[in-house]
């Protein structure tokens, strides 16, 4: 028996065996991502999954791919290398593009140019993931497509913290954070860090045997003040800047290509909310910029070439809850997306949105019923109507079936407008129809989740190769089941869950891009004694990538994590975590190699 079979064996009596530590959701439990206002998890008509910060504390992400590769529903389908490579974000079949993320509740700066690269996002500063999977578009407009993500940086509770890291490929990273209530109506936030490494060689078959590094920097302010018992106002301020060294296509037409980049993020919002027993409001305003530039090392930064956008938003919104059966919602939200820097490979007008919607949720025991239906004026591509339906039914003996419709939009960004390389200004917005039936169980050491979804995508934006025009609309369909337990045996708490998505373009009957159509995963937590250990699995289905040269079909891969952390006296904790225990030989994306068997320790201070 091989080496890594008997550590698998090793692992088993723990995992079958061996009190969970992860949270789980209960009544206490309020989310804001489905409505925009806090209400409880149970109440939501579709799947939410809510990743707190001692589930973040206790996974010891490197990076937020680190920590939500084995969601449900989640696919990390281009990841060209380790930490602060490109790596794209697909849900549910959809594109990475059709997936809305959402900072404190607000649109991303870098949405306005392409996805969301979560390779380069700062994950010390996140307090709380909320994620809704299946459209969302009736609330948030363009792009909820696939699911929505919200990263919270914002916290109620008092903590101060000091933290280090160190790990494999020479990886160090130090993070402090302060979040205080300075008196009795007030909170402050602090929080800073720093992460670099060496990194090591992504692709190996070319010319540059050189190691391919990431540093990052962030920083985080907050301030909340309770102006009486019924009006709160807050302000934030998140910003990050990072440079990644990788590996160019072998040089053509005689030139080398790029293969350094630097990316500076940052955003503000701010907010003023009401709430009292029956009403809450909230009016906030937000701006946010991205800037990437990217670089040849012998030729200098002097030839880098730039691309910066920008997001300006004002939303707002009323809810009544008229009975404790149910609410009434009301809102309206307008968003501005700018070009700040042309370059040769990029000029697009600004663009703005304004949007409409209500919403209706009401509850007639054991009924509960949900109407939403919005109106967006792009300013250029019109009048855009979406709206979304659930009835859910509450069974006997803790079971509930929900059947759910919903339309989105998705309008093409200016990387797909007006990029040198592939733009094509005669795409036509993205539409959707999304129907889902959900079942679930809810029991004393078990729940689960059993979830089926069709949606139909009319107008998907796809690469069909090449430098000019290669973007073009096709139609897709994208049919899907999600099974997802959590459970206790013992001392041992499981969450499992199995993904089935078939999404193919309707045209060639053939299966989409970058997405496995099988993807399970497995984590189990235990906490003996004083210290919390855990394991994790992650096993992808093949799929077709597009590689270096053209699309191959990349293999299956089954990587193992495991972690520990141990208090040593009630202010020093100590962590360590294995990722890809068994030092599996496996690439995402054809041509990039993925990190070998990684180790890192470290140690948290509370002040």
């Amino acid at each position: 028996m091989s080496k890594k079979w008997l550590a698998a064996v090793a692992l088993l009596p723990w995992a079958a065996f061996a009190q969970n530590s992860t949270t789980q959701a209960d009544d206490a439990t309020e989310i804001t991502i489905y409505s925009k206002v806090k209400q409880p998890l149970t109440s939501a008509l579709a799947p939410v999954e809510v990743i707190t910060k001692a589930d973040i504390e206790r996974r010891q992400p490197r990076s937020l791919v680190d920590l939500l590769e084995t969601l449900p529903g989640m696919q990390f389908g281009t990841q060209n290398g380790g930490i602060g490579q490109i790596s794209s974000l697909f849900v549910r079949g959809t594109n990475s593009d059709q997936v809305l993320v959402l900072m404190n509740g607000r649109p991303m700066a870098q949405m306005v140019n392409s996805n969301v690269d979560f390779s380069q996002l700062p994950v010390n500063n996140v307090e709380r993931i909320e994620y809704i999977r299946g459209p969302r578009a009736a609330i948030y407009g363009s792009k909820a497509i696939g699911g929505v993500v919200n990263i919270i940086t914002t916290s109620e509770v008092n903590d101060a913290q000091l933290s280090v890291t160190t790990g494999s490929n020479d990886y160090y990273a130090a993070d402090v954070s302060i979040n205080q209530w300075v008196s009795q109506d007030t909170r402050l936030q602090l929080g800073t860090g720093y992460r670099e490494t060496r990194g090591y060689d992504v692709i190996p078959s070319n010319s540059q045997p050189d190691r391919d590094g990431f540093d990052s920097k962030n920083l985080t302010l907050g301030i909340e003040h309770k102006l009486n018992q019924a009006w709160t106002w807050e302000a934030n301020a998140n910003g990050w800047e990072n440079t990644t060294d990788y590996d160019y296509y072998e040089p053509v037409w005689g030139s080398p290509g790029t293969d350094t980049n630097n990316t500076k993020t940052y955003q503000m919002d701010t907010g003023l909310s009401y709430q009292d027993e029956q009403l809450a409001g909230q009016l906030n305003a937000s701006y946010g910029e991205y800037e990437s530039e990217d670089w040849n090392k012998i030729a200098g930064r002097g030839t880098a070439s730039n691309t910066s956008t920008a997001v300006t938003r004002l939303d707002g919104l009323v809810q009544y809850a008229y009975a404790d059966q149910g609410y009434g919602l009301v809102g309206m939200d307008w968003q501005q997306d700018r070009l700040l820097a042309r370059t040769t490979d990029l000029s697009a007008p600004s663009r703005d949105n304004t949007g409409v919607f209500t919403s209706l949720y009401h509850t007639w025991s054991p009924v509960t019923v949900e109407l939403t239906g919005r109106v967006d004026d792009n300013e250029q591509y019109g009048n855009h109507g979406t709206w979304q339906s659930a009835l859910s039914l509450a069974m006997p003996a803790q079971h509930k079936v929900t059947l759910s419709y919903g339309t989105a939009f998705r309008a093409p960004t200016f990387s797909d407008l007006y990029s040198r390389w592939g733009g094509n200004t005669d795409l036509q917005p993205e539409k959707s129809q999304n129907w889902e039936l959900d079942f679930a169980g809810d029991y004393d050491v078990l729940n689960w989740q059993l979830n089926f979804y069709r949606n139909k995508i009319d107008n998907l934006i796809v690469y069909n190769g090449g430098y000019v025009n290669s973007t073009d609309n096709t139609d897709a369909l994208i049919r899907g089941a999600e099974f997802v337990v959590k459970a206790n045996t013992g001392l041992v708490h499981h969450t499992a869950s199995f993904d089935y998505t078939n999404a193919k373009e309707i045209q060639i009957a053939k299966q989409l891009l970058n997405r496995a159509k099988r993807k399970i995963s497995w984590t189990g937590d235990i906490d003996v004694a004083k210290a919390n250990l855990f394991a994790q699995v992650l096993y992808m289905g093949d799929r077709e990538t597009y590689g270096l040269v053209d699309k191959v079909n990349s293999p299956s891969y089954t990587i193992w994590n495991i972690g520990a952390r141990y208090p040593l006296t009630q202010q020093l904790t100590l962590n360590g975590k294995i990722n890809n225990l068994f030092d599996k030989d496996y690439q995402v994306v054809d041509g990039y190699d993925a990190p070998n068997m990684e180790f890192y320790v470290g140690a948290d201070y509370r002040f």
